[in-house]
C-alpha cells in the first residue's frame, strides 16, 4: 500500500469534510429542521381537529333531532283532550310529560356541553393553523439564510472535489474502497498513524498482538473510534 498518496488524498478531503460538516451543523439548517418538524407536527394535529369537529358536529345534529323529537313528543300530550281522560290515564299522561321535561332538561345541558367543546375544538384549530403558517414563513427565513452560506462555499468545494478526483488515480482501488466505505460512515480522519502504542485518533491503547498484526499488514481498524491506524 502507498500510504502517501492515500494521506495527500485525505488531507485534500479534510477541507471538503470540514465544509460539509459546516452545513450539517449550520444552526439555520437545524433551525429549517426544527420548523419543518414544527410544521409537519401542526399538520397532523389539525387534521385530528378534523375528525374531532367533525364527529363533533354529527353527534350535535343527531342531538337536535332527539330535542325536536323530545319536545313534540311533549306537545302531543298537552294537545290531548283532558276530558275524554279518566283519572288513571291522566296520572299517566302527568308521569309522561315529567319524563319528557326531564329528558329535554338532560338533552339541553349535553347540547350546551358539546357546543361548549366543537368551540373549544375551533379555537384549538386556529391556533393550530398559526403555528403552521408561522413556521412556515420562519422556514423560508432560515432557508434563504443557510443556502447563502452553502452557495458561498460551493465554489471551493467543487474545486476541492475536482482535486480528489485526480488525486483518487493515484490510490490503488481496494484502499480507495476502505477511505469511502469510512467516509461514508463520516468517520474522520480515515486513516491515522500509530501513535505511540495508541490510535493516533481516539488514543486507545493496543494490545501486543493488535500491533504486531499491524506491523505485519501495514494498515488496523482501530476497534473503538474505527479509523484506519497505518504502521510507518
Amino acid at each position: 500500500m502507498d500510504i502517501k498518496a492515500i494521506l495527500a488524498y485525505q488531507d485534500v478531503d479534510r477541507r471538503l469534510f470540514q465544509m460539509e460538516q459546516s452545513l450539517a451543523k449550520d444552526p439555520n439548517k437545524q433551525k429549517c429542521n426544527d420548523l419543518n418538524q414544527t410544521a409537519r407536527d401542526s399538520q397532523q394535529k389539525s387534521s385530528q381537529l378534523e375528525e374531532q369537529a367533525g364527529a363533533a358536529l354529527r353527534e350535535l345534529n343527531e342531538l337536535k333531532k332527539n330535542i325536536k323529537a323530545t319536545k313534540n313528543h311533549g306537545e302531543e300530550l298537552l294537545g290531548c283532550d283532558i276530558e275524554k281522560l279518566n283519572l288513571e290515564n291522566i296520572d299517566e299522561m302527568s308521569a309522561k310529560k315529567d319524563r319528557i321535561s326531564s329528558n329535554i332538561t338532560m338533552l339541553d345541558k349535553k347540547l350546551t356541553k358539546l357546543a361548549e367543546t366543537i368551540n373549544q375544538i375551533l379555537a384549538e384549530f386556529n391556533r393550530t393553523i398559526k403555528v403552521y403558517n408561522e413556521a412556515k414563513v420562519q422556514y423560508q427565513k432560515y432557508k434563504a439564510i443557510y443556502e447563502a452560506k452553502a452557495k458561498e462555499l460551493e465554489p471551493q468545494m467543487n474545486d476541492l472535489t475536482k482535486q480528489l478526483a485526480v488525486l483518487e488515480k493515484k490510490v490503488d482501488q481496494k484502499t480507495m474502497e476502505i477511505y469511502k466505505r469510512k467516509r461514508a460512515d463520516k468517520i474522520f480522519p480515515v486513516f491515522v498513524q500509530l501513535h505511540g502504542n495508541a490510535c493516533g485518533r481516539c488514543r486507545m491503547e493496543l494490545s501486543a498482538s493488535a500491533i504486531s498484526k499491524l506491523k505485519n499488514e501495514q494498515i488496523l481498524p482501530c476497534e473503538n473510534c474505527r479509523s484506519v491506524i497505518y504502521f510507518n
